[in-house]
């Protein structure tokens, strides 16, 4: 994912100081996360802040930008080691995949392309648990 800032700007104007500095706390409280940088003029307060946008490279920052996390313990073509009687082998997270590099994986990593390529194109679907 890709990472895009610019600056912006936001004016503050008031009277009286003591209301400038209610109305430019409460906008620096509201940009805190976006480094402001004040300047005076009187009673006029300039703010300097930046923005960030994400933008998306691939289908996985796509999905990931609309909150969909996925781990490879939750893809169809992920196949738990398993013990000499059968039973998931509790001990490990890796796993075999056709998709991975040489054939495995972990449980808890995140998938592949290949996996969100083939939810966006609707061959694997995704459904709720209740």
């Amino acid at each position: 994912m890709k990472e895009q800032s610019y600056q912006q700007f936001a004016i503050v104007q008031a009277n009286t100081a003591s209301t400038l500095t209610d109305l430019l706390n409460s906008k620096l409280k509201e940009l805190k996360d976006k480094d402001p940088v004040v300047t005076f003029d009187g009673l006029t307060a300039r703010i300097q802040y930046t923005e960030r946008i994400n933008i998306p490279e691939d289908l996985e920052d796509m999905y990931r930008l609309k909150g969909v996390s996925l781990t490879c313990g939750s893809c169809p073509f992920f196949e738990p080691t398993k013990k000499g009687d059968g039973t998931t082998d509790e001990r490990t997270k890796k796993g075999k995949c056709p998709c991975a590099s040489y054939g495995i994986a972990f449980e808890d990593g995140p998938v592949c392309e290949t996996l969100f390529k083939m939810i966006n194109s609707g061959e694997v679907g995704l459904c709720l648990k209740k």
